[in-house]
């Protein structure tokens, strides 16, 4: 999955049916956390940094359903979102996509400021986030990447997947706490998929699928390549935070960051991003993952309500959920040719081969797709490819 989700399901008395709260936390790598609540909650996702990426910050709320297994999320728009550096300072951000609110390029973080987020929302009720202090964070001194066929385990079943491992230098003073997420960039050929229908490239510049009643009684689906470039791009699945207590100032060596899956038989490039967080968000953090670990799965976590450092300024007593965290990225761009897979089966990015729309006589059919710049997607030679 592009984004790792972890849901607590809670069975309560008449007044509440199933609980949700939902979490983003980290803007690049966006990671999901679902609770269920009869409530509507919103949802911020925010992380801010010093890497040349985009940098954004997420909004949406969560949509109570009468179903339970039924879970509903609407973009916040036109709000307006700021983030202030020590307190004067203000970095306003601009909506780009609904609920996307991205900081002006070139933006970055820097070591020693404070930081906070401050979100207006159009039916006038504005949230505050805690003072985040960005800290430094140590190099990566080294890295491995090793194959394994059983790589991921899922279900009874086990995924080939490359496993990179990263070490760094744990500062003497104690009071630091490291996370580790990744950027993965496989190269992508398909950049639109029609089911029950034929892409056409009108209207400019996306295009549209339009239905053919054939097609569409036949269940048929065809897939378009694309127009050039493309990349796609796939987040950290795990939440994967460590506490220099346990270091004690000693080397860090062979800290498992990555499980990339065998997608397919080209190359990759992943982005391993080290960071100091605070000690807010590593309890965060913490609690997040010992719930599914102690759980066994990502999937179906125990219950609990998970609140953040993000507070409605006018009703201190209403749920938010995200946590706005800083923390400066040291970052290490591996390409993997794959070359060592040997007689391993790839699982591909779309979970299925591609199936192409069949060329007419005059070459006029099919057409290629355009590769749109998303924050899942980019015709942009990553940092790192080679050429």
């Amino acid at each position: 999955m592009g984004r790792m989700k972890i849901i607590f399901n809670v069975l309560k008395t008449k007044i509440y049916y199933i609980l949700v709260l939902c979490l983003f936390i980290a803007c690049v790598e966006p990671f999901e956390l679902n609770v269920i609540t009869t409530e509507t909650i919103l949802i911020v996702d925010g992380t801010i940094d010093d890497s040349n990426t985009d940098q954004f910050i997420n909004l949406k709320k969560f949509i109570p359903t009468d179903n339970s297994n039924s879970i509903r999320y609407l973009p916040e728009t036109k709000a307006k979102v700021t983030i202030i550096e020590n307190g004067l300072n203000v970095v306003n951000c601009v909506e780009n996509t609904n609920g996307y609110y991205y900081l002006p390029l070139g933006f970055k973080a820097k070591v020693g400021n404070k930081y906070k987020l401050r979100v207006e929302l159009a039916d006038g009720n504005i949230y505050e986030s805690s003072d985040e202090t960005m800290k430094k964070t140590p190099p990566i001194t080294d890295y491995t990447v090793v194959f394994d066929p059983k790589g991921i385990k899922k279900g009874e079943n086990y995924v080939p997947a490359h496993l990179v491992y990263v070490s760094t230098k744990d500062d003497a003073a104690p009071g630091d706490n490291y996370m580790w997420t990744y950027r993965l960039y496989e190269k992508q050929t398909v950049c639109k998929t029609c089911e029950g229908g034929i892409f056409l490239t009108s209207p400019a510049p996306l295009g549209k699928c339009s239905t053919v009643r054939s097609l569409a009684e036949d269940g048929v689906i065809y897939d378009y390549r694309c127009d050039g470039n493309c990349w796609e791009v796939l987040y950290s699945e795990e939440l994967n935070v460590m506490s220099d207590a346990l270091s004690g100032g000693k080397e860090i060596k062979n800290r498992l960051v990555a499980k990339i899956p065998f997608y397919q038989n080209n190359g990759f490039v992943v982005q391993i991003k080290q960071q100091n967080v605070s000690a807010g968000s590593f309890q965060y953090l913490k609690i997040l993952g010992n719930q599914s670990q102690n759980n066994g799965t990502l999937v179906d976590s125990p219950p609990a309500a998970l609140i953040g450092n993000l507070k409605n300024i006018k009703n201190s007593t209403e749920a938010v959920g995200g946590y706005f965290m800083v923390g400066e990225a040291v970052t290490k761009s591996i390409w993997v040719d794959r070359t060592d897979t040997k007689d391993a089966v790839p699982i591909y990015l779309m979970g299925r081969a591609a199936v192409y729309e069949p060329a007419n006589a005059d070459g006029s059919r099919p057409p290629f797709a355009p590769c749109i710049k998303t924050n899942t997607r980019t015709p942009l030679k990553p940092e790192g490819w080679p050429l």
